[in-house]
């Protein structure tokens, strides 16, 4: 199960993939203000945003494309 990441998560994840903030917010429908509390730990990111990210992104283990 996918739970809540932490702030460095979210941050980690964002610039392994090259995204700016505002990139990242887009590819999850949210807006940069959220995206931006999300890696300040102001706010939780949902996990089923989290797991949107992360499939999104190629990096869910059921989700996983081979390359």
């Amino acid at each position: 199960m996918i739970t809540s990441p932490t702030p460095q998560k979210i941050k980690t994840v964002r610039t392994s993939l090259g995204y700016t903030q505002k990139e990242a917010a887009e590819m999850v429908h949210v807006t940069l203000r959220a995206w931006q509390l999300w890696e300040a730990g102001q706010r939780r990111m949902p996990s089923g945003l989290w797991e949107l990210c992360v499939i999104k992104a190629g990096l869910h283990p059921l989700y996983k494309t081979s390359k």
